[in-house]
């Protein structure tokens, strides 16, 4: 770079800072980034700090700071002291300002010192302090150092200094050396800092007590800062030094030695917060308003409490203490709502759980109470686990007894305070908020929901009691205010009466997570006709809301209680009509129907009317849950008793279902192109579906939610062979008797079908109708319940088939995945063995083309005889490889190339996840399939692994792994499944090593790795000609793997049965082979 004049650099400074184009600041950014890294710039920076122009003495002064913190090796040896001289004049030539180019000085001294001490700088604080004040009245440079520019220069030096040892990254024992040079410093800094705060003038003071907090957060030695910690007691109470005082303490409190401390420190600091200034503070800042003058002092006092709640609790009946219980009260209910008004609030929401916490523990280990202690035994345990340090001891039972009525009485001040915070303010103020401030004044109730929690760990049922009565007391305050009108933009009265007991059943909702579900006293009063019964239902406000949200969230508690659940359900379901509400209802009413679901049963006919009245009215975005928690209570009926439920909720559904699909069948046999596409382009220009297909769509998702409603709840349970088949059997006697009467029943099931099968044959090619048709399917698979509405077995399998043959979406490959795992074993005759026997003789085995399998669903014995089969199982067992052959020849079709391939890998990844569930559960119709079929298909799978789409390339590893891992347990079938291995193993291996050697994502090589492992135990010879012959060519499978790491991977892989072993091995070549052997990278895997 050319040397530039000075004035050029000052004329590019003044412009940088000056210029409004981006692009100009940033070269010029760029400019002088690289300036400062050329050797003359040491020059400069005295030059720029002489100028006038305060942006020149600032990057002066910035400029000796990078010179020093990045080329200090250039700085002669001789020429360092001279460095620190030069720093120290340019710092007292801007010792009385400005502030910001002093600061940066100081920032380059300190870099220095980094760099300097010990060696070339001993002692640099009690040097720096000595040299500063013997130039203390002198004239430096035509500046005249005074006092007070000496202690802020000094000061601002300190400050800095301890910040840049957190900071700084320098070898350990250099680190040492440097922090050891600092502690034989701090007494000088804290006589310093005394000096200043005993009587400097009132400039110097809060800049001293910065310095002081600095050192503190340093983590400077409790004794040697204890001497001046009363002067910073008595900075409390100036307001010229109450917020940096505030700063310190909040430090002090803040530190790893202040629980070794905590009486000196709370006993200091508590008369100090009872006394009469900072009581009349704490007054004037909730009086005015203010948080200027509030913050400070109530994050002050916020830190004690959450630091020290353990001594509060135990000191919890001195006046002192009541009085800072006081003020932390009156923070916690600081004017204005949060976020719109004030941010002072939530400082102390943290103060109330810890001393709750703390109040716990002094009860749980030293009170006889028999009551309420009791209730949370379990968490009490936990709680004595995890008490701190400072324990509460030598408490008599008395003073005991009158800290926890004392407490009772904090908390219940505390809850009515928290209460009125919750309050919404008026709608029309509401909306006039912006997202943000509403978003926040929510997150603020959610937190002081919390903390209404601990409020119920100390007050219990008492809470409930005070909460239910306010609730009383504001409904008979609606009821007068009511009488001028129910129209909330007319009567304000009533609009504040109701955001009132909004607040109340917000409390209530969120106590729902702690009132016990035995609790049997103060929640059946709210749910009384006195309480619950007269809620406002003429009025749509956020007050209903928060009263459905409370109901759905003491499902648990209607359990123990049902007889309070047809009042809730009253109130819940017409709200169903209202939009606003609509929400909020539905999903209370899903809580309580998946919870009570049994409570309900006897019911179901009153429930049933009430929907009917107001289904019509439901919105559709919310209908699909309504629909699935109703159906959620027909599950529990036994099958005859929900058929007349399930037609009701069902048939406006049906309804609907058939005439999208008689409209569509009109314009698919009209034949005009246009009339019969599915998809339109919307007034925004993207693309959607066309109204009647939108609207069956919207018909499926109400079918889907009521199959997800009628599973049940024991679907997921493990099962034996014997008792699955069992299971199947029972299905199907209740399913033939059942439907052998006829009736609704019929039509149900007759229904259902022609919707599911109008579908597929109307919308076969539109991917989100038919997606939704395979949800229903799978849903409909179960072998642990029958209901009418499930289709049975063999109409499932059809479907399935026939909608994939037309268009072959990847949802139908999962459809036939679930099909297999859920109705294999139970519809063709149990496990492999019972089919089988414990040998195949040679007739019975040329019926099956292919190979043989484990059954790993029921693994066979060697002494098993075959049983018959019925014509039912084998006619099931025909359909499974049928469903096989289908979506193996229609998939293959669709896939020519590799193209073809990696352009749709979620059909590689669902094709090969389907067929690993055939060869895991349905392992005779696997390899029933034709035998070319067979090979074709491992061939496709062997192309498979040179995928390079992770989701995909996994899928076609995990089937090989399953297909590598089946276990033989017949002779004659594992000679055919040998020779398939003969013809198709050398292919496998080559592809196998390939993706090893680099080809695909490094990612896979574990899986990789578990398909080649099983191969090698079971084919150890085939294995050791294919890789030697492999691994002879030139550059295979990498050109970085010479014949030396051939030979050692044949060798280790070989010679080994440790799967560690063998993963080691494959993970060392692998590396080699993309040359990442002996890199950290490559170690990882």
């Amino acid at each position: 770079m050319a040397v530039p004049t000075l004035a050029q650099v000052e004329e590019l400074i003044q412009q940088f800072y000056s210029s409004q184009d981006a692009a100009y600041q940033k070269s010029a950014q760029e400019y002088l980034h690289n300036l400062q890294k050329e050797g003359f710039a040491w020059e400069l920076a005295p030059h720029l700090l002489s100028s006038q122009s305060e942006n020149s003495q600032f990057f002066g002064a910035h400029t000796y700071q990078v010179k020093i913190s990045r080329d200090w090796k250039t700085i002669p040896e001789e020429r360092l002291e001279w460095m620190r001289e030069e720093l120290i004049r340019w710092i007292v030539r801007f010792s009385s300002g400005p502030a910001f180019i002093r600061t940066k000085l100081c920032l380059a001294l300190s870099a220095y010192a980094m760099k300097a001490v010990p060696t070339h700088w001993p002692n640099f604080i009690p040097g720096i302090y000595q040299d500063l004040r013997s130039r203390v009245n002198q004239t430096v440079d035509g500046v005249f150092l005074t006092q007070q520019a000496m202690e802020m220069a000094l000061l601002e030096f300190l400050t800095i200094v301890p910040e840049e040892l957190g900071r700084v990254e320098i070898e350990p024992m250099r680190k040492a050396r440097l922090s050891s040079e600092v502690m034989n410093g701090l007494p000088c800094i804290i006589s310093f800092i005394q000096e200043i705060l005993v009587g400097s003038s009132a400039v110097s003071k809060p800049k001293a007590l910065v310095c002081l907090r600095s050192w503190v957060q340093y983590g400077s030695p409790f004794d040697v800062i204890q001497p001046i910690l009363g002067l910073a007691l008595n900075s409390l109470l100036d307001d010229n030094t109450f917020d940096a005082a505030a700063e310190v303490w909040s430090e002090i409190m803040s530190s790893k030695a202040a629980s070794r401390h905590q009486d000196t420190i709370c006993e200091g600091l508590m008369p100090c917060f009872a006394s009469e200034w900072a009581r009349a503070k704490h007054l004037e800042s909730i009086q005015a308003e203010s948080e200027d003058i509030s913050r400070s002092l109530c994050q002050l006092l916020s830190t004690f409490g959450d630091n020290f709640s353990d001594w509060i609790a135990a000191k919890f009946l001195r006046p002192d203490i009541q009085v800072y219980l006081e003020m932390m009260m009156g923070f916690a209910g600081f004017p204005g709502y949060y976020a719109e008004d004030e941010t002072t609030s939530d400082l102390t929401l943290n103060f109330w759980y810890m001393l709750q916490e703390s109040l716990s523990e002094l009860s749980a280990e030293d009170l006889e109470d028999g009551g309420r202690e009791s209730v949370d035994e379990d968490r009490q345990i936990i709680l004595s686990t995890i008490s701190s340090a400072s324990s509460i001891t030598g408490l008599d039972k008395p003073s005991l007894q009158a800290i926890k009525a004392a407490s009772i009485h904090v908390y219940i001040r505390l809850t009515e305070v928290l209460r009125r915070k919750l309050e919404y303010p008026t709608q029309r103020e509401w909306l006039s908020w912006t997202r943000d401030i509403r978003q926040e004044f929510s997150g603020h109730r959610q937190e002081i929901a919390d903390t209404l929690i601990n409020s119920y760990h100390v007050l219990h049922e008492q809470i409930l009691s005070l909460l239910i009565d306010t609730c009383s007391q504001q409904l008979d305050g609606i009821q007068k205010t009511s009488l001028s009108g129910t129209n909330l933009a007319e009567n304000a009265q009533l609009e504040l009466e109701l955001v009132r007991l909004e607040s109340t059943l917000y409390c209530l909702k969120a106590l729902s997570e702690v009132v016990p579900h035995t609790e049997s006293v103060q929640m059946p009063r709210f749910f009384s006709d006195q309480i619950f019964g007269r809620l406002p239902t003429n009025v749509v406000c956020r007050t209903r809301e928060t009263a459905l949200a409370l109901i759905g969230s003491y499902a648990d508690w209607f359990k123990v209680h049902p007889q309070f659940l047809l009042p809730a359900l009253n109130f819940v379901i017409p709200a169903l009509e209202v939009p606003q509400l609509a929400p909020y209802a539905a999903k209370a009413l899903k809580n309580i129907c998946d919870t009570c679901r049994e409570s309900l049963v006897e019911a179901i006919d009153a429930f049933m009317t009430v929907f009917a009245n107001v289904e019509k009215a439901i919105d559709p975005s919310i209908k699909g849950s309504v629909v699935y928690s109703i159906a959620t209570v027909i599950q529990t009926l036994p099958v005859e008793r929900s058929i007349r439920p399930l037609v009701g909720l069902l048939g406006d559904i049906f309804t609907r279902s058939n005439e999208c699909m008689e409209t569509r069948k009109q314009r698919v046999e009209g034949g005009n192109s246009e009339a019969v596409r599915t998809q339109v382009t919307a007034a925004n220009g993207e693309t959607e579906l066309e109204p009647v297909s939108a609207l069956m769509l919207v018909q499926l998702e109400f079918l889907l939610s009521c199959c997800k409603g009628l599973q049940s709840p024991a679907e997921d349970e493990i099962r034996t062979g014997d008792e699955r088949t069992q299971l199947y059997q029972r299905i199907s006697e209740d399913r033939t008797r059942l439907l052998a009467a006829g009736g609704m029943a019929v039509e149900l099931a007759r229904s259902m079908e022609q919707v599911i099968q109008g579908a597929v044959m109307l919308w076969p090619h539109e991917l989100e109708i038919i997606e939704k048709v395979c949800q229903i399917v799978k849903t409909m698979m179960t072998a642990s319940q029958f209901s009418p509405l499930y289709l049975p077995f063999p109409v499932l399998i059809r479907v399935i088939e026939s909608g994939f043959r037309q268009h072959a979406y990847p949802c139908w490959l999962d459809a036939a995945a679930k099909i297999v795992s859920v109705y294999y074993f139970e519809t063709t005759g149990g496990s492999l063995a019972s089919k089988l026997g414990s040998g195949l003789s040679q007739g019975a085995a040329s019926t099956y083309q292919g190979s043989c399998v484990v059954d790993q669903d029921s693994p066979s014995t060697s002494n098993e005889v075959a049983r018959h089969r019925s014509a039912a199982e084998l006619e099931n067992e025909a359909a499974f490889t049928h469903l096989l052959a289908a979506m193996v020849s229609r998939t293959m079709e669709g896939m020519q190339s590799m193209a073809d391939m990696e352009e749709h890998p979620d059909v590689i990844h669902s094709f090969f996840a389907v067929l690993s569930q055939f060869v895991r559960h349905a392992p005779l119709a696997f390899y029933s399939i034709p035998p070319e079929q067979t090979e074709n298909l491992m061939s496709f799978a062997i192309a498979g692994l040179a995928l390079q789409e992770r989701l995909a390339l996994k899928a076609t590893l995990l089937f090989l792994i399953e297909f590598v891992n089946q276990s033989f347990d017949f002779p004659e079938l594992k000679q055919r499944v040998d020779g398939l291995m003969a013809r198709i193993g050398p292919q496998m291996m080559r592809s196998i090593l390939i993706g090893i050697g680099g080809h695909v994502p490094r990612s896979m090589v574990p899986q990789l790795n578990d398909s080649l492992y099983p191969l090698v135990g079971k084919y150890p010879q085939e294995c050791r000609s294919w890789m030697q012959a492999l691994l002879a060519e030139p550059g295979f499978p990498s050109v970085h793997a010479d014949q030396a790491s051939k030979e050692k991977f044949i060798k280790g892989i070989l010679q080994t049965r440790s799967p560690k072993r063998f993963k080691d091995e494959v993970h060392q070549f692998s590396n080699k082979c993309r040359q990442l052997d002996g890199s950290v990278f490559g170690s990882a895997i």
